[in-house]
């Protein structure tokens, strides 16, 4: 056999190979995958819901209206959470139906798989040995630690995200000099498609800019010292710091180009939202979500396991030791993983599952480091001890992840995270048919409850499961306020509803739970339940049905219907009840509340802030009704004497004109002062009241008709910049 016969020969056995273990990981993704969703028997809620609600309604959209899909696609990429991630999704759904399982199963072929490809490459270029061995042992381990399984199980499709971050790094360790040009503008284009599909990536790019800063630094560093140590001629060491500097300087210049271009493109595909993201203070917002430093490396330990952590500590420690590391790669892979570390353990502390993704990859790099540098350096019977005891015990871990397990093991191995299953399912099937007899036109029902096994969204989703896609909307259940730090006072909620469900216990979500909030961060929830279970004067508006339903773990609901609207003094001495209560103004809170703003838009919808003490108003319709949000009631601090003045304009030019009213209220729900006046087009007059009293604690304003009735759409008003002088 000659020498060309001999090479195309090995060439397609080579293929054959990598073709068959390919083949072999899709089966195992689908099996896993199937076998896993198939044994769930839930209703899915919140996060777990979110994106595979949207990735549904997009596929159904496209096979719909192409064009109408793609300008929400468009719109979408001002928000935080937008639906560039769940377009790859799209063909798949089309395909293969809507279903859970086809969902899951499009997460896992699409944007899972290619990511553990990615770790075997990033893999195979920090072990410089049997590069196709190196790539597939760490492909194959992946499939080994649970949390690179359990997010996409529980409907995450961030790993899309990742599958970016995975290439800009692999990218950037092919040559950490960037020698090559065109290698700057990819890794910042990789950096900001992590961030477009998910908004959490902006930390790893954050992480990934701050080791290769710290990589150019110790290289620094590390010349100025060896080549000041190695030459004997003064003329020689003068002639080293130059060249240091510049190399320093042009490594800057370079990973400065990659910050610029990310931000670029971020700018250029979603303005809005990387302005939003530059300037919101999230970290104050999203403080209910971060958990204490004990609770999130407890949760952490339950994530991945103390033994998996002990296995990824060896594995870098003794590869950088022994140097069977590149170095360059292995300082870059070691400081990314220590930045992300601090980000996400010290830094945010948020406990989800799918903020895991931005640990899984450290820690599998980790354990394929582990396992090839014991095979390298150790011998005989102690290299394969090593070996198989740590196989053993992934193999294990694996087990313990993922199938259903009633034992109590020690933080050695992960925690369990079994398929989701509801053994009240039933019963909460009863009260979804229940509640949609009871609300058949989209009445709005408060739900005084936000657990992980009793809240809104989990009514919404199982009546979307329940019935046909043109009637599963028509239950009207309002899931927020629900958080202190991001929500704000629930009391326009609670005027609007019809009717109010109440689970006792108190349902609120819990330090053990998988989405979990810090302790003591729901009383905006806490105070609704207390009104009615402590009987307020507000719940006394609404009157006890006699059906109730029993939940697992011990919760029985309980519904009840309005009887009559509740009046201003009501609602103001309820407000002052609810601030009593809740000792810190929620988060998004503004100075001034509408009361009668629409459940079907987002809080402060009506009311917007210009300035610290300057306001917009506009009388938003209220759906489902032919009336206007025109109450609205000021919160901040007023003196005995109070002064309202803005620039009104009428929207609609045939509108006769309005009539405003100013009054003012003690904690005690008793008016002490009021004052109006009327405008119309033609008057071309500024709002100016004036009201006073002793210890006033709210203002209220109301925009009425001209005949003193509730205004019509018509007479939609606007109010610019609105201020209060105390």
């Amino acid at each position: 056999m000659g020498v060309f016969d001999f090479v195309s020969f090995k060439l397609p056995r080579k293929f054959l190979i990598d073709g068959f273990i390919l083949f072999l990981l899709v089966l195992v993704t689908v099996a896993v995958t199937s076998i896993y969703v198939s044994s769930e028997h839930t209703f899915y809620w919140w996060d777990y819901a979110g994106y595979n609600t949207a990735t549904v309604n997009t596929a159904n959209l496209f096979r719909d209206s192409p064009d109408k899909a793609w300008r929400g696609v468009i719109e979408s990429l001002s928000k935080e959470k937008n639906l560039l991630i769940s377009l790859p999704l799209v063909p798949f759904i089309l395909l293969f139906g809507e279903s859970r399982l086809s969902y899951i199963l499009s997460v896992s072929l699409i944007y899972v798989l290619p990511f553990r490809l990615l770790l075997g490459a990033i893999s195979a270029t920090l072990i410089p040995v049997y590069p196709r061995r190196v790539f597939w042992s760490t492909v194959l381990l992946s499939l080994l630690i649970p949390m690179s399984w359990i997010p996409t199980l529980r409907g995450y499709l961030d790993t899309g995200g990742c599958v970016f971050l995975a290439l800009a790094i692999w990218v950037y360790l092919q040559d950490v000099k960037l020698k090559s040009w065109w290698k700057i503008p990819l890794i910042g284009f990789l950096l900001a498609a992590a961030i477009l599909l998910r908004r959490h990536f902006a930390y790893s790019a954050i992480a990934f800019l701050g080791a290769a800063t710290l990589q150019v630094l110790i290289e620094f560093i590390v010349l100025i010292y060896r080549k000041k140590t190695s030459l004997s001629s003064p003329k020689d060491k003068d002639a080293t710091v130059p060249f240091a500097y510049r190399s320093l300087f042009e490594s800057a210049v370079k990973l400065g180009l990659i910050a610029a271009t990310s931000l670029t493109i971020l700018m250029l595909v979603a303005g809005d939202f990387t302005r939003s993201a530059l300037t919101v203070d999230y970290r104050n917002l999203y403080v209910a979500w971060s958990l204490p430093v004990n609770d999130i490396l407890t949760r952490y330990a339950d994530f991945y396991g103390l033994g998996t952590c002990l296995l990824v500590l060896i594995g870098f420690s003794a590869g950088i030791l022994t140097r069977k590391l590149v170095p360059a790669a292995a300082i870059f892979v070691s400081l990314f993983g220590v930045l992300s570390l601090i980000e996400w353990l010290l830094v945010l502390r948020y406990g989800y599952l799918h903020y895991t993704i931005h640990i899984t990859p450290i820690a599998l790099l980790g354990i394929s480091t582990f396992f090839w540098t014991t095979w390298l350096t150790l011998k005989g019977k102690v290299r394969y001890l090593m070996l198989g005891v740590a196989g053993l015990y992934l193999v294990l871990n694996a087990a313990v992840g993922l199938i259903p397990l009633k034992i109590d093991l020690p933080r050695l191995f992960v925690g369990n995270f079994p398929p989701l299953v509801r053994s009240d399912y039933d019963e909460v099937v009863k009260l979804v048919e229940f509640l949609r007899k009871l609300a058949p036109n989209e009445e709005p029902i408060y739900i005084a409850g936000a657990s992980n096994s009793f809240n809104a969204n989990i009514l919404r989703q199982a009546n979307r499961k329940l019935n046909p896609p043109e009637g599963w909307w028509k239950l009207n259940t309002i899931g927020r306020p629900q958080i202190d730090s991001r929500d704000t006072y629930p009391l326009p909620e609670l005027l609007q509803s019809q009717y109010a469900v109440v689970a006792v216990p108190f349902q609120q979500v819990l330090p053990t739970d998988e989405q979990v909030l810090r302790s003591h961060e729901q009383d905006v929830v806490k105070v609704v339940y207390d009104a009615f279970t402590q009987n307020w004067e507000i719940a006394r508006d609404f009157q006890l049905l006699p059906e109730q339903f029993k939940l697992e773990n011990g919760v029985t609901v309980s519904v009840y219907r309005r009887v009559r609207p509740t009046d201003t003094a009501t609602a103001v001495r309820t407000l002052e009840a609810m601030q009593r209560q809740i000792v810190d103004r929620p988060g998004t809170q503004l100075d001034w509340i509408s009361l009668h703003q629409s459940i079907y838009t987002s809080a402060n919808y009506s009311v917007s802030q210009e300035s610290d003490n300057l306001y917009n108003i506009v009388t938003h319709p209220i759906k489902n009704s032919k009336k206007l949000d025109t109450s609205f009631l000021y919160l901040g601090s007023i003196s005995d004497k109070v002064k309202v003045t803005g620039k009104l304009n009428l929207l609609n030019k045939q509108c006769p004109g309005v009539a405003l009213r100013l009054t003012l209220w003690d904690k005690q729900g008793k008016l002490i002062d009021s004052a109006e006046m009327a405008y119309s087009q033609k008057s071309a007059i500024g709002l100016n009241l004036l009201v006073e009293g002793k210890n006033p604690l709210y203002l209220l304003l109301e925009v009425l008709s001209s005949s003193k009735q509730d205004l019509t759409n018509p007479c939609q008003l606007e109010i610019n910049n609105w201020a209060v002088s105390r």
